[in-house]
């Protein structure tokens, strides 16, 4: 996945002096800079390090199906993997995917007295509201809770927004006699809390770095989700720790993990490097074992355009269910959403990355955020579209197909 036109581009986030290295401070970055959030697939992320592209999943227990396309566009066959139940199976089926949220608390280590915490288990009320926390939130926002699904004033139903997407992506099928009850939810569970510590600056080789702004929301005190900070852990250095915890909590094949940041994001290399910066989440695979990590941004677009609270956490999960893998192929795409040339897989986010969805109120009274999403037939240049009122994603943004293929 190329993604270079998201990458920071500011000239003065480019100034990183070497006496920063013994420095115990973070990072300051000048008021009013953009930044530009990024994802990565396990497709792009083999293809950077030189490694084989694994197909398929083998040995996992998630029910998936297979689908084969012939693209109108240039003719060829596109096979490709998608979990859940197949939407053309009459009667409709649900699938429930054991789907394990692990909060990590990242400490950035600054040296033996001074570290800079990032922990979505604890309050940030100045920013998510009093009594809140990022991961309370996010187990009952509409990633795991229902809520009310409407398209275009069609009612897809009275579920999970993943799910609501799927079932608009295949409206066709699922409007069909026979294909009501067609649904893949996510069974949630709760894990505890994870403690990951990040060397940073003056503590050898940095593996992180804490950037500061101003004029961001947040009244904590001391140095647990601080305002106006924001933590950078090389994706390098973090990956390897998720499969670890992965395996020390004897989780299996048969459930997905997602684990959740708050207000910390990864970087593509040096951390200290900001042009380096910032992933906000990405999906991957590890043998059969399926996994993403993603960001929850307490700051409501303030440092992200297009980002904030679960977005990411839709971004990454509706991935994952369309293209567990990362290698679903589809006819060349690109040049919109965070994508910079061209790109060939099936990752639903990616060509809207930065579009919301309206805000979906829930009973805590706390108005979730989620990514708009690209159907199906977009990529795969079938007309008329399959999806919800001939729709070529789930708010409407797309009026049309990819159209040609990218060059």
């Amino acid at each position: 996945m190329k993604v270079t036109n998201l990458v920071l581009a500011v000239c003065a986030l480019l100034v990183v002096s070497a006496a920063f290295a013994q420095d115990e401070k973070p990072i300051s970055i000048p008021e009013g800079t953009p930044l530009h959030a990024r994802y990565l697939t396990p497709a792009s992320l083999r293809a950077a390090a030189g490694a084989a592209v694994v197909p398929q999943i083998a040995g996992s227990s998630i029910p998936s199906w297979s689908y084969s396309v012939v693209s109108p566009i240039d003719g060829k066959t596109y096979k490709g993997q998608i979990m859940g139940a197949n939407p053309a199976t009459k009667p409709g089926q649900v699938t429930v995917i054991p789907t394990i949220l692990i909060p990590v608390r990242l400490v950035f280590q600054y040296s033996s007295t001074v570290s800079y915490i990032f922990d979505p288990t604890v309050t940030d009320g100045g920013c998510i509201g009093a009594g809140n926390t990022a991961y309370k939130l996010t187990q009952a926002s509409p990633l795991f809770s229902d809520a009310s699904f409407t398209f275009g004033g069609t009612a897809i139903g009275t579920t999970q927004y993943i799910d609501a997407f799927q079932r608009a992506n295949f409206w066709n099928d699922v409007s069909a006699s026979g294909g009501a009850n067609y649904h893949t939810l996510l069974g949630m569970a709760p894990m505890p809390l994870q403690t990951v510590t990040v060397t940073s600056a003056n503590t050898g080789t940095p593996n992180g770095t804490v950037y500061s702004f101003t004029g961001l929301c947040g009244t904590n005190t001391g140095n647990v989700n601080a305002p106006g900070l924001l933590g950078v852990m090389n994706f390098n250095y973090w990956d390897p720790v998720a499969r670890s915890i992965i395996s020390k909590l004897g989780i299996n094949a048969n459930s997905f993990v997602m684990f959740e940041f708050y207000n910390a994001v990864m970087s593509e290399g040096s951390p200290a490097n900001t042009a380096n910066c910032c992933i906000l989440g990405y999906h991957d695979i590890n043998g059969a074992q399926t996994y993403g990590t993603a960001e929850f941004e307490g700051r409501d677009e303030t440092l992200f355009s297009g980002v904030s609270d679960t977005a990411g956490m839709s971004h990454e999960i509706a991935e994952w269910m369309n293209d567990p893998t990362g290698v679903n192929p589809t006819p060349a795409w690109g040049n919109i959403g965070q994508v910079s040339g061209c790109q060939g897989n099936y990752e639903v986010g990616d060509p809207l990355s930065g579009t919301l969805m309206p805000g979906v109120k829930m009973s805590n009274g706390f108005t979730y955020h989620l990514q708009e999403l690209a159907f199906f037939d977009w990529f795969y240049r079938v007309t008329p579209s399959g999806g919800v009122h001939g729709w070529y994603s789930d708010n409407d943004t797309f009026k049309s197909d990819a159209g040609a293929v990218c060059e």
